[in-house]
């Protein structure tokens, strides 16, 4: 029998009514989600151009440190992957994943893999990964309607331009920020995780790459409401890094000019 891989359970409403309820109790959460990188590298079956510039990034040699990269990339992902309220993975019905190709190899994980993380794959509450790129979420329309008027903090590269994008006048809403180093990797991350304790609002929006545990961090030693959004921040701080993102494609809503 062939073994079964994981899929989206929650719908895109399911999931943002969870959010808008959270967010009304103020019961602290983390929604991170995980693409074709995390799932290589939680499968350990990345590609040679895959690992040559994911090492090089985040500060390894190739190919002699493969294996650090992997046990060091695993340690956060598999954190983030159990103790996430919910994950994302992608959803094969969505619009974009159609336009890509799904395989499930590349966008999912097979219950045995789940299971070697000490999980049950029926425990898992799961989302479609694009959620953050919905219009339901990730339009600035959207994401005012699920805060509910409540301020938020970014954890973001792209600090700088999103305040030249005055988004606080966009949500109509207080929006603090914390810059993210280009240079933070896995081992020399402790003095920037234990800033966290700075953050003052309750919401915590991101997109930090691999850092997927951020999330779980945030809530369990801080009490927040955290959210993986990806590269949702690209788009609102202008940079295209993503071809949906172009005026007149699939999530040009995304973006702000």
């Amino acid at each position: 029998m062939e073994n079964s891989f994981l899929l989206p359970s929650l719908t895109d409403k399911d999931t943002i009514t969870i959010l808008k309820n959270r967010i009304i109790n103020g019961t602290p959460f983390t929604l991170t989600r995980f693409g074709d990188g995390e799932i290589f590298i939680l499968n350990r079956n990345a590609s040679n151009e895959f690992l040559v510039k994911n090492l090089r990034e985040w500060g390894y040699k190739y190919p002699e440190q493969i294996n650090d990269f992997y046990n060091d990339a695993n340690k956060v992902l598999q954190n983030a992957f159990v103790k996430s309220d919910i994950i994302g993975i992608m959803n094969p019905n969505d619009k974009v994943t159609k336009k890509i190709g799904y395989n499930k190899k590349v966008w999912s994980l097979d219950n045995k893999t789940v299971e070697s993380f000490g999980m049950s794959p029926s425990d898992l509450k799961i989302c479609n990964h694009m959620i953050s790129r919905s219009p339901e979420m990730g339009s600035i329309k959207g994401f005012k309607d699920i805060i509910q008027g409540n301020g938020f903090h970014i954890i973001t590269s792209h600090s700088e331009s999103m305040k030249r994008k005055n988004l606080d006048e966009l949500f109509e809403v207080n929006i603090t920020y914390t810059d993210h180093p280009n240079n933070i990797n896995f081992n020399n991350r402790d003095e920037f995780v234990d800033n966290f304790k700075n953050i003052k609002e309750q919401i915590v929006i991101m997109g930090v790459g691999l850092q997927k545990d951020y999330g779980v961090i945030l809530r369990d030693k801080h009490n927040k409401i955290s959210l993986d959004m990806g590269a949702t921040m690209d788009a609102w701080s202008g940079v295209i890094s993503r071809p949906w993102f172009v005026k007149g494609q699939l999530q040009d809503y995304l973006t702000i000019p």
